[in-house]
């Protein structure tokens, strides 16, 4: 796989060994779909990192140079993926900043993935649960422990993605993705007050349905609801909405949201 990568405004792999992300998994990340040489949905993307960078208290501030270091990544491409991380930059070994660090900046690009056999994708719940922690809860951070455990565990399985439960054993999300369930009430997906990821994607579907109408709840959402569940989808920004058309090996038919709610978001400007 080809990637390039950019480094504070330079192209290098260098980077300092004492970096926090590195020691400390202090940073954040994101993942940007690039089509026809344009980072799609590039605001919402710098929003949230602008959000995560707060609640962090990160002191960054390049984002015009991060704007076009992005921007230069996806000029070319047909199609590819940006990943953009932030960490607090080099520091002294401890826990605590000290307040002076100077924030890192890495661009990278990545070929598109190839594209799955699949048709739909099967799913099932992971043996591996999300720790509730509501001061990091949302936040896309470079901790993400969980999800490689969660991950690794699915190898091999005939398995496109799996769902994950916080310690509390309610579900949260995918692996890499949100998760929105359907019934005859209209549809749901699962609150991120105590954990997860607020994905890119999941806020453009939640958008979508109030465009189009559709019955959407963002609460908690127990296991025991599943055999209840007449469609689901799950969500990030390389998949869209992708359809689970099995869910703990049971068939899952489809009343239509998921297409319509794509359909609904391709139509607007990206």
């Amino acid at each position: 796989m080809h990637s390039t990568t950019c480094i504070n405004g330079h192209e290098t792999d260098e980077l300092s060994s004492a970096d926090r992300g590195l020691h400390y998994g202090d940073g954040l990340f994101e993942t940007i779909t690039c089509i026809d040489g344009r980072p799609r949905w590039l605001a919402l993307h710098l929003q949230r990192l602008r959000s995560g960078c707060e609640r962090l208290q990160l002191r960054f501030d390049a984002y015009e140079a991060l704007t076009r270091e992005i921007e230069a990544q996806a000029a070319g491409q047909r199609r590819c993926i940006v990943k953009l991380i932030v960490t607090r930059g080099a520091g002294q070994r401890g826990y605590a900043p000290q307040g002076d660090e100077q924030p890192t900046r890495i661009v990278k690009r990545y070929d598109w993935p190839q594209a799955g056999g699949a048709q739909g994708f099967r799913v099932a719940l992971s043996s591996v649960s999300l720790g509730i922690n509501p001061l990091l809860a949302g936040v896309k951070h470079l901790n993400r422990l969980e999800q490689v455990l969660a991950r690794n565990a699915m190898r091999g399985a005939p398995l496109e993605e799996v769902l994950m439960l916080s310690s509390a054993g309610q579900i949260v999300g995918g692996s890499m993705s949100n998760v929105f369930f359907g019934n005859r009430s209209g549809l749901c997906t699962p609150a991120l007050h105590e954990c997860g990821v607020a994905g890119i994607m999941r806020q453009l579907v939640c958008a979508a349905a109030e465009r189009c109408g559709v019955p959407l709840a963002v609460r908690n959402v127990e296991v025991a609801e599943l055999a209840e569940m007449q469609e689901a989808f799950v969500t990030n920004v390389r998949w869209g909405v992708q359809p689970i058309t099995q869910l703990q090996g049971r068939p899952l038919s489809s009343r239509g949201w998921a297409e319509a709610l794509q359909a609904s978001i391709d139509a607007q400007p990206s």
